[in-house]
C-alpha cells in the first residue's frame, strides 16, 4: 500500500493526499471515504462517497499492481459500478493510471480514464453497469493525459510517447465529484458500489477471504485471511478459533 497518492480532484487540480487504509486485503486497500457493503454485483462491493460535510470528501479503492505493467501489455481494465446516489459527474468515478516513465518504478504522472456516457461523462444510468474494457477504448474525451504532459479530453489511441513507453505502477478508482451540481442533484453527496475491478486479468472483488481449513490458519496463513464481516484476525488461535466457532 502506497504512501501517498496524487489525485485528480474534480478533474481539474493535482492534491497529494496521505493515504489511510479503511480496509486491507492481500489484493486490494481503500482509502478516504470507502467502506465494504452488501449489494455487491454479486455479493460485497465497495462503497466510494464524496460528501462535503464529511471529511476528507472522496473516496476510493487502490488495486495497484505488484509489478509495473509495460502500458503496451496492459489487455484489460474495466470494472462494475453502480451510481447509487445521485449520478455520475465531476470527473467520477474515475480509473487513474500512475505511470512510470522511467523506470524508476515510481509514478511520473497519472492517466484519467472516466466512466460513464461520453462525452459528458454525466447522467449515468440507474443499477449495475459495465465500463466495458477501457483498453483500446476511443470514446471522445474518455482518456486525459494532461496529469502527464499529454492533451485532455482525449482517447486511448492519443497517449503520449511517455505513456505508451512507460509502464503502469498504480491504479486505482476515486469518487471526489461533491461539488458538482450535476452529480450530486445539489446536495453536495455522491455515492458510488464499484466491483470486479479487472486490471490486466487481475480481477478483484470485495468477497471475504475466510478460511476453509485450520490449517489455513498456520505458518503465518492467517495474516492474509479474515471473518465473512472483512474484519482480519489478530493472531493464528483467533483465526483457528474462528474456523471452529465462526466467532
Amino acid at each position: 500500500m502506497r504512501n501517498s497518492l496524487r489525485l485528480a480532484l474534480g478533474g481539474a487540480v493535482l492534491l497529494t493526499l496521505a493515504m489511510s487504509g479503511v480496509a486491507q486485503a492481500a489484493h486490494y486497500s481503500l482509502f478516504g471515504d470507502a467502506s465494504i457493503v452488501t449489494g455487491g454485483n454479486p455479493g460485497n462491493a465497495a462503497q466510494l462517497r464524496s460528501d462535503v460535510t464529511v471529511a476528507p470528501g472522496y473516496g476510493g479503492v487502490d488495486v495497484s499492481p505488484a509489478d509495473p505493467i509495460a502500458w503496451s501489455d496492459l489487455g484489460t481494465l474495466s470494472y462494475d459500478f453502480n451510481v447509487t446516489n445521485d449520478s455520475c459527474g465531476g470527473g467520477s468515478p474515475r480509473f487513474v493510471l500512475g505511470i512510470d516513465t522511467n523506470g524508476d518504478g515510481s509514478s511520473d504522472g497519472e492517466v484519467v480514464v472516466h466512466a460513464g456516457p461520453s462525452p459528458t461523462f454525466t447522467g449515468c444510468a440507474a443499477g449495475w453497469q459495465s465500463t466495458g474494457n477501457l483498453i483500446g477504448n476511443n470514446d471522445a474525451g474518455r482518456y486525459d493525459y494532461s496529469f502527464i504532459g499529454g492533451s485532455p479530453f482525449s482517447t486511448y489511441s492519443a497517449a503520449p510517447a511517455s505513456v505508451q513507453n512507460g509502464s503502469v505502477v498504480e491504479a486505482y478508482i476515486v469518487v471526489d465529484s461533491s461539488w458538482s451540481v450535476p452529480a450530486t442533484g445539489g446536495d453536495g453527496e455522491v455515492t458510488i458500489l464499484v466491483d470486479n475491478i479487472n486490471v490486466d486479468s487481475h480481477l478483484t472483488t470485495f468477497e471475504p477471504n475466510v478460511p476453509s481449513s485450520k490449517d489455513d490458519c498456520k505458518n503465518g496463513g492467517w495474516m492474509s485471511l479474515e471473518r465473512a464481516d472483512s474484519t482480519t484476525f489478530k493472531n493464528q488461535g483467533d483465526c483457528i478459533q474462528y474456523f471452529n466457532t465462526g466467532k
